[in-house]
C-alpha cells in the first residue's frame, strides 16, 4: 500500500504504547484502501488462509485485547500492504504483545552488522548448545522476545529488516534460518537429524511441518486453538513424543493416530463451553527421541509465560530419553500424563532405571506386567502349549537400553508370572541387536534354532513389533516349519498387518497372542461395560472436524484411544484443580488432582473408566484389554 494513508499510519507506527493505539490504527487501514468490512471479507475468501468475516474483523477490532498475530498479517495481506510496511506492523505488534512499545523512529535503530565479520558467503555458522534457540548472527531480534519462549499467540521472530535488506547480502542468512527451522520463522522448531523437523507448534506454522500424515490432525488443532485463544480462558497442554519418522523410527505411523485421539480429547473439552478452555500444542522430540532436552527446556518456558501450560500428555516411548525428560518436567514441577508408556516401573517411582522418583508423573496404558499375567492365563488353558524359548531386543537402534523389551522379558522371566515351566522345558533363550541390520540375519537363525529337541511350542518375544513381521516370516520358513508355534509378546503387536503370508498359510501354523492397549473390537463389543464410552468415541472420531476427516483404521493401533484418554486425564485435573474459579490453576494444582482420581472420582475415558494409583500414578481398572490371538495356529 502506497500514498499518503501509508505515510500517515506508517509514522504513527512508530509512536503506539498500547493495544487500544495499535486496533485504533488497524482499523484504519481498510479505509486508506477504499475497501468495506464486506469487501475484505470477499477478498480473504479469494486469497485463502484466515477467513475474515465482516463480524469476526469489527469485533476482532473493538475487543478489548490485541488481536492476533495472523489475524493482524492476514488483514494487511487482504488490503495489499506492501511486504516492508506489513513487517513494520508485525514488529509494532510483538513490542506491544511484549509491552516494549513504543518502537522509536527508524533513525533510533542501530543498523545491522554483517553476519560474520570477514565473511562474504553467509554460510550457516555451527552452534553450541547455550545458542541453539537464537538467531542466527546479522539478524536483529527484536525487544521483547525472550529466547526460548512460546507467546499464547503464534510465536514468531520477527527481524528489523526492511524489504530491501531481506534480498540484499543478508539473505544468507536469512535463507539458514529458515532451513534451520523447518522452513518457518519459528525458534522453537529445529531442523534435526535427517531433514525431520522437531520442537513445539502450536499448528500456526503450518500443518505439514511434522510431515504429511499429521496434515489433518495440525489443520483442526490450528483451527481449534484460534478459537480458543480468541475467546480467551484458556490453558496450553502439550503432547510430547516422538511425532516424526525415520529408518530408526520405533513409532511407525501410530503417532498420527495418537495426535488424532489427542485432538478429539481438545474438541470435546471445548465444545462444552466449560472452563478454561484447552489449547493444544505438539512437542516433537524427534524419531529417536534425541531432541528431548531443547523440547523440554520449551515446555518449562511456556509453563513459566503467558502460555499457561498445565500439563504434558504423552511422554514417548519406554525409553531412557523419555525417562529423562520425564525427570526434567518433574523437577519443574510440571504434571506429566503417559498415554503408550508401558514399561514397569516408568510410573512416579522413577523404579524403572533405577534413578530418583518422578513426582507428578501418571500413565492411563495398562503396563507390562499386567498384559504378561493376563497373557500367563490363556497359555494356561492349553496343555500341549510346553516348550518355551525367550527371544529379546534389549537395546533401541541407538545402543540405548530399551525398557519396554527389557521390561517384557523380565516379566516373562519372573516367578510370580507362572511362565517358567515353559522356559525350563525349552531351556532357549536368545538376544538380537536392531543395529546397523544385523536383526535380518539374526533372526533367521533364531528361528532355525527353534528347530532343535524338544521343539519350541512358544516364543516369548521381547522386542518391537517393528521386528515382528520380519521374525514371523523367518519361523514360516524354518525346517520345522509345520510343527504349530505361539509368539506371546506385549501391546505394541497391535500395529503387525496380520494378513502376512506367515499368519494365513494353514501348512505352517503361526499365532501371535498378545493384550492391546484398546482394541476397537472388544471396545465396542457388547460384553464391554462401557461399550458406550468406546463408541460415542468412535463417532466423534470419525467426524469432520474443521473440515478435517480422520480414517477410522486409525483406531486399530489403539494409540487413538490412548492419547485420547490421557488429555481426558489432564483436561479433568484441570478442571477440579480450578473448581469454581475463573483463574487458571497453576501446574502445582493440576498435579495435585492427577493423584486423586480414586474411589468415587473416576475417568470415563474411551477405553473404559479407570482410577489412577495414588502411591505409583498407574492405572486402576476392573475391566484392562483382554487376550487377542491371530494367525492359523488355534490350539
Amino acid at each position: 500500500m502506497t500514498g499518503l494513508g501509508a505515510a500517515v499510519w506508517r509514522e504513527k507506527l512508530y509512536t503506539i504504547s498500547t493495544d487500544k493505539e495499535f486496533r485504533g490504527l488497524l482499523a484504519g487501514v481498510p479505509r486508506s484502501m477504499g475497501l468495506t468490512l464486506d469487501q475484505v471479507a470477499v477478498k480473504a475468501a479469494e486469497k485463502g488462509g484466515l477467513p475474515l468475516p465482516k463480524g469476526t474483523v469489527a469485533t476482532t477490532l473493538s475487543r478489548d485485547k490485541l488481536p492476533k498475530a495472523e489475524f493482524v498479517q492476514q488483514l494487511l495481506r487482504v488490503c495489499e500492504v506492501e511486504e516492508a510496511d506489513r513487517t513494520l506492523w508485525l514488529r509494532v505488534w510483538q513490542a506491544v504483545a511484549d509491552g516494549v512499545a513504543p518502537i522509536g523512529r527508524p533513525e533510533d535503530v542501530a543498523p545491522l552488522k554483517d553476519p560474520v565479520p570477514g565473511r562474504t558467503d553467509h554460510s550457516p555458522v555451527a552452534e553450541d548448545a547455550d545458542s541453539a534457540a537464537a538467531p542466527p548472527r546479522g539478524w536483529a531480534r527484536l525487544p521483547g522476545i525472550a529466547r526460548g519462549r512460546l507467546s499464547r499467540t503464534p510465536r514468531r521472530w520477527l527481524v528489523t529488516l526492511t524489504a530491501a535488506a531481506l534480498v540484499a547480502p543478508a539473505l544468507g542468512g536469512g535463507v539458514w534460518w529458515y532451513s534451520a527451522h523447518c522452513g518457518t520463522t519459528n525458534p522453537a522448531l529445529r531442523t534435526v537429524l535427517a531433514g525431520e523437523c522437531s520442537g513445539v507448534t502450536d499448528g500456526s506454522d503450518g500443518h505439514g511441518v511434522f510431515g504429511p500424515g499429521l496434515q489433518k490432525a495440525l489443520a483442526a488443532i490450528d483451527a481449534e486453538n484460534q478459537a480458543v485463544v480468541e475467546e480467551g480462558g484458556y490453558v496450553t497442554v502439550a503432547l510430547m513424543a516422538p511425532l516424526t519418522k525415520s529408518d530408526k523410527s520405533l513409532t511407525s505411523d501410530r503417532a498420527v493416530h495418537q495426535v488424532e485421539g489427542a485432538y478429539i480429547a481438545q474438541h470435546e473439552a471445548n465444545k462444552d463451553k466449560a472452563h478454561p478452555r484447552i489449547r493444544l500444542v505438539l512437542a516433537n522430540m524427534g524419531s529417536n527421541e534425541s531432541n528431548w532436552p531443547a523440547v523440554v527446556e520449551e515446555l518449562k518456558a511456556m509453563a513459566r509465560g503467558d502460555d499457561r501450560l498445565v500439563a504434558v500428555t504423552g511422554m514417548g516411548l519406554s525409553q531412557q530419553e523419555s525417562i529423562d525428560a520425564a525427570r526434567s518436567l518433574s523437577r519443574a514441577g510440571i504434571p506429566m500424563v503417559g498415554d503408550v508408556i508401558t514399561a514397569d516401573g516408568f510410573d512416579k517411582s522413577g523404579a524403572i532405571d533405577g534413578g530418583a522418583e518422578i513426582p507428578g508423573l501418571v500413565r492411563v496404558a495398562p503396563n507390562v506386567s499386567t498384559q504378561v499375567k493376563a497373557l500367563a492365563q490363556e497359555l494356561a488353558k492349553h496343555a500341549e502349549t510346553k516348550a518355551g524359548a525367550v527371544v529379546s531386543a534389549p537395546e533401541t537402534p541407538d545402543g540405548n537400553p530399551d525398557f519396554y523389551t527389557q521390561s517384557m522379558e523380565a516379566a516373562f522371566r519372573s516367578p510370580q508370572m507362572g511362565l517358567q515351566p515353559y522356559l525350563e522345558t525349552g531351556g532357549l533363550s536368545f538376544k538380537f541387536t536392531v543395529q546397523q541390520g544385523a536383526e535380518e540375519s539374526s533372526l533367521g537363525t533364531i528361528a532355525n534354532n527353534l528347530c532343535g529337541t524338544p521343539k519350541t511350542d512358544v516364543v516369548f518375544y521381547a522386542g518391537r513389533a517393528t521386528y515382528l513381521e520380519m521374525f514371523i516370516a523367518k519361523l514360516h520358513d524354518r525346517p520345522c516349519r509345520t510343527h504349530p508355534i505361539t509368539v506371546v509378546t506385549g501391546s505394541d503387536a497391535a500395529t503387525v498387518n496380520f494378513t502376512i503370508e506367515g499368519l494365513n498359510d494353514p501348512g505352517s501354523p503361526i499365532s501371535v497372542l498378545y493384550v492391546p492397549l484398546a482394541d476397537p473390537h472388544q471396545l465396542a463389543d457388547s460384553a464391554n461395560p462401557d461399550q458406550t464410552l468406546y463408541k460415542n468415541f468412535a463417532a466423534e472420531f470419525t467426524t469432520a472436524h474443521h473440515g478435517q476427516e480422520f480414517d477410522e483404521a486409525h483406531l486399530a493401533s489403539g494409540w487413538a484411544v490412548m492419547a485420547h484418554d490421557a488429555l481426558l486425564t489432564a483436561r479433568l485435573a484441570v478442571r477440579n484443580a480450578t473448581g469454581a474459579s475463573q483463574t487458571p490453576p497453576t501446574v502445582r494444582a493440576v498435579a495435585d488432582q492427577l493423584y486423586l482420581f480414586d474411589s468415587l472420582n473416576v475417568v470415563t475415558g474411551a477405553g473404559g473408566v479407570f482410577r489412577i494409583d495414588p502411591q505409583s500414578g498407574n492405572r486402576k481398572s476392573g475391566h484392562d484389554p483382554k487376550v487377542v490371538r491371530n494367525g492359523t495356529h488355534h490350539p
